[in-house]
């Protein structure tokens, strides 16, 4: 019988410790690792168990095109799954981009946990069928935008990223960007962070010339960003 090898990428111990003990009574199955996202040895233990899927909790990332491509590159040839709970659509967007081939809610049977396994490692794709009017638009989106060009610096930002970036380039404070993209006011300063680090800036100013440069324009009336220091 053909083992399938299946890491774990799980922030929750218990769920991780479940799967494990669910999953050992398929004899075609094999859990050959778990970790959680913030594991600095993750990549490692990826490179060292050549799995073959591996299920990612996408709900603590907030760089998701960044760790998925890292952990993609280290295991070229595995299948990655998405189990998670969330049903945020933008974020189901930004997993498609990076490369997550299918996406499971968490509150599926272990069935339906193991036919999606089975789709992974041969090689299929499936979302959500809500997912996909989401998924397609943006796709048509994207054809019918001018890409930028390779060298832009905004390439490292991911979707949620860009979104806030647009609100500060708008003039938005850090409430009106909550109450705009249905945050929390913690989740905007994280992110806000993320774009001072990626952009390697210090200030707000400093983030939308960056983003004036690479073409995003404000809506109405230029305005000056007046979010606070995150």
């Amino acid at each position: 019988m053909d083992i399938t090898r299946l890491f774990l990428i799980e922030d929750h111990r218990m769920v991780a410790d479940v799967l494990t003990s669910s999953l050992a009574a398929v004899p075609w199955i094999r859990v050959v690792g778990t970790r959680a996202t913030s594991d600095p040895a993750l990549r490692s233990a990826l490179v060292a168990q050549q799995p073959d899927v591996v299920t990612v909790e996408l709900e603590s990332l907030t760089d998701v095109r960044e760790r998925v491509r890292s952990w993609r590159e280290a295991v070229p040839m595995a299948r990655f799954v998405a189990l998670t709970a969330s049903r945020d659509r933008d974020l189901a967007v930004c997993a498609a981009h990076a490369g997550i081939d299918i996406w499971i809610p968490k509150e599926s049977s272990l069935e339906d946990l193991l036919d999606h396994v089975r789709r992974a490692r041969a090689g299929h794709a499936w979302y959500p069928p809500e997912l996909l009017t989401v998924l397609f638009d943006r796709l048509r989106r994207d054809a019918a935008t001018p890409h930028r060009p390779a060298s832009s610096p905004l390439d490292v930002l991911s979707e949620r990223e860009r979104e806030v970036l647009v609100a500060m380039v708008d003039g938005d404070r850090s409430d009106q960007i909550a109450a705009r993209l249905q945050l929390s006011r913690n989740t905007v300063r994280t992110h806000t962070r993320n774009l001072f680090r990626k952009l390697k800036v210090h200030s707000g100013l400093e983030v939308v010339k960056i983003a004036r440069a690479a073409g995003i324009e404000p809506h109405g009336e230029m305005p000056i960003w007046k979010g606070e220091t995150p």
